[in-house]
């Protein structure tokens, strides 16, 4: 089954096998170094899941990245989940008007298929983060900090508190191969970037900034930032498959993401003008992957991954071009998760200003 936000379960093998306890035989899990406690994050914004059921959280005020465990002992039964007006029901819940209420993320639970939410209670300054659980019966709940086991890393080349450019400080993110992959902007001259963070934290910071051809801008671009990616094998090494706003889609080698270095991705589609790509995840139907794109403005964009290896570098300004794709008719798609084997669960929203439902869609009609 693919997810969201891939991670190599035989690197967290390994790894857990080396991290052994300073007394005793016993292995040190991933999950026991989450010595603190009583996460405080500023705000809560990209959400994915890592080894042993570990929440990846970003904080764009805070400039860090929280790795918590929820603790969540459910286990999934594989069947779908929907939530009609969900963020009226969380607005109610958190006793504001629903214009008060921001949804930035959306993850699934790999085992527990409990959906996880990052909201916003409030706007601007006063605005405070929560965590909220959705169910498989539709149960909603926030999930408290207090008490929480947690562990945190800051970001060194965050833009300062207080600038336009703090909020994309992260737009992303991801485990990937013992690593939190974090995409956003940094306060360095090339502000485009992606971080690499070891797991578990060790303070080590890697920082690549980013460049690539914008495809219906015609010109190369440094300051614009991914706003959603995904990790997959392509040739037998690891690549970020990364979406920008108005909407180029980009590649980019993981082995060439070194610290302190400045890499040209490879631009192999350009998805439309006008748009800015929401979330990305990768699904399986009778062994057959495909990726799917949501866009602020654009239909669900489909696209068969067999199509990137040999994609051609878009070089010249153009209109639509690229690997080839489909479009699901599937308006105001806001985030996606894979919920199980059967289901892709969507965050949809009625209209411009309609109530936000939480839908299941079964793959093998996509």
């Amino acid at each position: 089954m693919s997810i969201k936000k891939t991670f190599n379960l035989l690197a967290v093998g390994l790894l857990g096998g080396a991290l052994l306890a300073g007394t005793g035989d016993l292995e040190r899990t991933l999950l026991s170094t989450l010595t603190d406690v009583s996460p405080t994050p500023q705000s809560v914004g990209s959400l994915a899941f890592g080894p042993e059921n570990i929440l990846f959280v970003g904080d764009t005020q805070g400039g860090r990245v929280y790795a918590m465990d929820v603790a969540d002992m459910e286990r999934g039964d594989g069947g779908a989940v929907e939530v009609a007006g969900l963020d009226r029901k969380i607005a109610s819940m958190l006793g504001i008007a629903v214009e008060d209420l921001v949804i930035s993320d959306m993850a699934v639970h790999p085992t527990a298929e409990t959906v996880y939410l990052s909201v916003m209670r409030g706007r601007g300054d006063g605005a405070t983060p929560v965590l909220m659980r959705v169910s498989g019966d539709g149960t909603i709940q926030v999930v408290p900090f207090e008490g929480m086991s947690y562990s945190t890393m800051a970001l060194d080349n965050v833009p300062q508190a207080g600038q336009r450019s703090r909020t994309s400080s992260i737009t992303d993110l991801a485990y990937v191969d013992g690593e939190v992959f974090v995409a956003g902007l940094s306060n360095e001259e090339f502000a485009s970037n992606v971080r690499r963070l070891p797991f578990p934290f060790t303070g080590e910071h890697l920082s690549t900034s980013l460049q690539i051809f914008h495809v219906s801008h015609g010109r190369n671009e440094t300051n614009a930032p991914v706003m959603t990616f995904l990790a997959r094998e392509i040739g037998n090494q690891t690549h970020l498959l990364a979406a920008y706003t108005c909407t180029p889609l980009v590649q980019f080698s993981v082995e060439n993401l070194s610290d302190g270095e400045h890499v040209i991705g490879k631009t192999i589609a350009e998805l439309g003008a006008g748009n800015r790509p929401l979330d990305m995840i990768a699904y399986e139907v009778n062994g057959q992957e495909h990726i799917l794109i949501s866009n602020s403005r654009h239909p669900l964009i489909k696209i068969n991954p067999g199509d990137i290896p040999g994609a051609t570098s878009l070089v010249e300004p153009t209109r639509e071009t690229g690997i080839g794709f489909e479009t699901v008719e599937e308006p105001g798609v806001r985030q996606m998760d894979n919920l199980n084997e059967d289901y892709v669960l969507i965050l949809q929203q009625e209209g411009r200003n309609g109530p936000m439902n939480l839908r299941s869609l079964e793959k093998a009609t996509l």
